[in-house]
């Protein structure tokens, strides 16, 4: 059975070296038989700046966000992925406020118990990072890299990422490193 991978773009350039190799990654992945979706968080309406913590997620039994916009039909989506892959350049230090925004918004697809043990609806969910950047690993990258992994592992998975830095000009080798992401998520 071929596998639902939701690309979650977050980048405000639409044509920028995140989308190029975020475009790579899908290809890679449709060409092992992957069902891809990718979704342009930027363009988004939403009628909050994210999460604004109301807790009604967490007082109904439903994994949804009640906030009436466009994320909350696209969150209630993301449980039927078997791989999310979040893409986003780098900007000062970590990942765009368009992801960190949506990531918010994620809140929602999880409960607490009254002893503090968290569910979540994203079952066996895959999570995977694209983060791209004008600078070195140590110039934001591996700092965007610990916010993802730490929502991954919250959520009971194992983090894989692909980090570009200096992506000043995706060139061939970029694009079939990229392209082996993608067939690598589609497996």
């Amino acid at each position: 059975m071929a596998k639902k991978i939701i690309i979650l773009l977050a980048s405000p350039h639409n044509n920028g070296n995140t989308s190029k190799v975020a475009h790579w990654i899908s290809d890679g992945a449709q060409d092992c038989g992957a069902d891809v979706e990718m979704i342009d968080l930027t363009k988004l309406d939403y009628k909050t700046g994210g999460c604004i913590a109301c807790m009604s997620c967490h007082r109904s039994d439903e994994y949804r966000c009640v906030i009436d916009d466009d994320a909350s039909p696209l969150l209630a989506r993301l449980p039927q992925a078997d791989v999310l892959l979040f893409a986003t350049p780098v900007y000062w230090g970590g990942p765009t406020a368009q992801l960190k925004r949506f990531m918010d918004r994620m809140f929602s697809l999880t409960k607490f118990s009254d002893e503090g043990e968290m569910t979540h609806a994203l079952g066996n969910t895959r999570f995977a990072l694209l983060a791209t950047a004008g600078g070195g690993l140590d110039d934001g990258l591996s700092l965007t890299e610990k916010v993802f992994d730490f929502a991954t592992i919250a959520s009971g998975g194992e983090p894989i990422s692909l980090l570009v830095p200096n992506a000043h000009a995706p060139d061939d080798e970029l694009s079939e490193k990229a392209a082996a992401f993608g067939r690598k998520l589609a497996e």
